[in-house]
C-alpha cells in the first residue's frame, strides 16, 4: 500500500469547480441499469462470481475489526473468499521496540480468523522499506544486516506455513525517479545490501514454506504516463533479472489506486499489453489493493458512486481479459474502514470540501454502492481461466 502520491494533481478551487461540473454532466450516463447483482441476501456474493470464472476475490480486515466489528465481518465472510491483514502483518507494526520484541497477536488473529472461515490468506508484508523496526537502521555489519532480513521472514513464514497462500515478499521495490540504471528504490535494504537483498528474501521466503507463492508487489503501473511506462518498463526487467538469476519469484501484484476523475488517462490497450508482458515471462497476476480515488468528483454521492464504479469497471474489464490474472483484491471492503477515508494516504488525494470518500464496494452502513455491481458485472463476464 503506497502511502505517498504517484501521481499529484495539484488543482485550483474555479478549476474544481469546472471540473466538477463537466463530470457531473458526464456521469448522468453511467452506472447500472436493472437490479444490483450486489443487493439482497438472495444474490450471488462476489467470491462465488469471481470462483466461477477461476478468481479469488478478497480483502483486507484487521484484528479489530474481527474483534470489534461484528457486522462488518458478516459481510467479509459473505463476499470475500481471501483476507489479507491490512497493516498486522507489517513488520514495524508487529515490532515498535527492541530486536525480537514482536507481537503476533493481531496477525495470529487475522490467520486464526482466515483459517477458521475457510478462508484464503494473503501474508503482507514480509519487506517494506517504509515499514521497517528503527532498530534495523541501527546496523551496520552486513552479517547482522543479513541476519535479522533472514530471521524476521523465518518467523513470519515459518508460523504460518501452510496457511499462507501468497506472501509480498518485497514490497515496492522500485523507484526509477531515484536515477540508478536498474531502477531499484533507494530504500534501506538496497542501501545497506545492496540488489542481492532481493534473492536474500524470495530464497528464504522459499526455504521456510515452499508451497507459498512469492510475489513482488508494486505501484502505479496502470495509467497511461510517460512516468507509468517507464516503472512498468523497470517492473519488467526487473523480473527478468530476477528470473536470469534464479531468484525465486511466481507472482506481480499490482496495487492498482485508481483515481475516478480528473486523474492521470487510462488505456485498456495499453494495459492489457503490460499484463500480456507479465503473462509472458511465466508469472501469475495478482490485482492486490484495488480502490477508488475520489478527490475531484463531485460532492453529490449519486454521481460520485456512479464515477467510481466507472472506474473499477473499466479497469476491470481490461484487466480480466488476461487469463494470468488470478485474482482481485479491494483495499477494504466498505468505506467505513479505508486507508483513503482514513486520509493516509497522500493529501493530493483527500477531498477539499470534508465529505467523506467513497471508495469502496459497499458504503459506511455496509449497503452495496454501483461499485459492487461494477465488479460484480466485470468477473460475471469475465474469460474463464484455470483457478489461481
Amino acid at each position: 500500500m503506497k502511502r505517498r502520491g504517484g501521481y499529484l494533481l495539484s488543482v485550483g478551487l474555479e478549476r474544481r469547480r469546472v471540473l466538477a461540473a463537466g463530470l457531473a454532466t458526464l456521469a448522468t450516463g453511467v452506472g447500472w441499469s436493472g437490479p444490483s447483482r450486489c443487493d439482497g441476501a438472495e444474490t450471488e456474493p462476489l467470491r462465488k462470481l469471481a470462483a466461477e470464472k477461476g478468481l479469488i476475490y478478497g480483502t483486507t480486515i484487521s484484528a479489530a475489526q474481527i474483534t470489534g466489528d461484528h457486522e462488518f465481518v458478516d459481510l467479509v465472510l459473505r463476499q470475500a473468499g481471501l483476507v489479507v491483514a491490512e497493516n498486522d502483518m507489517k513488520w514495524s507494526i508487529m515490532n515498535r521496540g527492541t530486536r525480537g520484541d514482536d507481537d503476533y497477536g493481531p496477525a495470529d488473529t487475522v490467520a486464526a480468523f482466515a483459517l477458521e472461515n475457510n478462508l484464503a490468506l494473503r501474508g503482507h508484508n514480509l519487506l517494506w522499506h517504509h515499514r521497517t523496526p528503527s532498530w534495523y537502521f541501527k546496523l551496520n555489519a552486513r552479517s547482522e544486516l543479513e541476519r535479522a532480513i533472514v530471521g524476521h521472514i523465518q518467523a513470519m513464514v515459518g508460523r504460518y506455513r501452510g496457511m499462507v497462500h501468497s506472501w509480498d515478499v518485497v514490497n515496492e521495490p522500485i523507484e526509477p525517479k531515484d536515477g540508478r540504471s536498474d531502477g531499484l528504490r533507494n530504500g534501506v535494504f538496497l542501501e545497506k545490501l545492496g540488489p542481492d537483498y532481493l534473492d536474500l528474501a524470495f530464497q528464504t521466503a522459499r526455504e521456510t514454506d515452499p508451497a507459498a507463492r512469492l510475489v513482488v508487489n508494486d505501484y502505479d503501473l496502470e495509467f497511461d504516463t510517460p512516468e507509468q511506462e517507464t516503472r512498468r518498463t523497470t517492473l519488467l526487467n526487473l523480473l527478468e533479472r530476477m528470473q536470469r538469476s534464479g531468484t525465486p519469484v511466481d507472482v506481480v501484484g499490482i496495487e492498482t489506486h485508481l483515481s475516478c476523475a480528473g486523474g492521470p488517462p487510462f488505456s485498456a490497450s495499453r494495459l492489457r499489453r503490460f499484463l500480456a508482458e507479465l503473462a509472458g515471462l511465466g508469472l501469475t497476476i495478482q490485482i492486490t489493493e484495488l480502490d477508488v480515488t475520489d478527490e475531484n468528483a463531485p460532492a453529490d454521492p449519486v454521481v460520485r458512486d456512479s464515477l467510481v464504479a466507472d472506474a473499477y469497471s473499466r479497469f476491470l474489464d481490461a484487466a480480466l481479459d488476461e487469463a494470468a490474472v488470478k485474482m482481485v483484491v479491494t483495499w477494504g471492503l466498505s468505506d467505513r474502514h479505508s486507508w483513503i477515508v482514513r486520509q493516509e494516504t497522500h493529501e493530493a488525494k483527500w477531498r477539499s470540501d470534508g465529505v467523506p470518500s467513497r471508495p469502496l464496494p459497499f458504503d459506511p452502513d455496509l449497503k452495496p454502492k454501483p461499485a459492487c455491481e461494477a465488479i460484480a458485472h466485470a468477473f460475471a463476464n469475465a474469460p474463464g481461466r484455470a483457478p489461481g
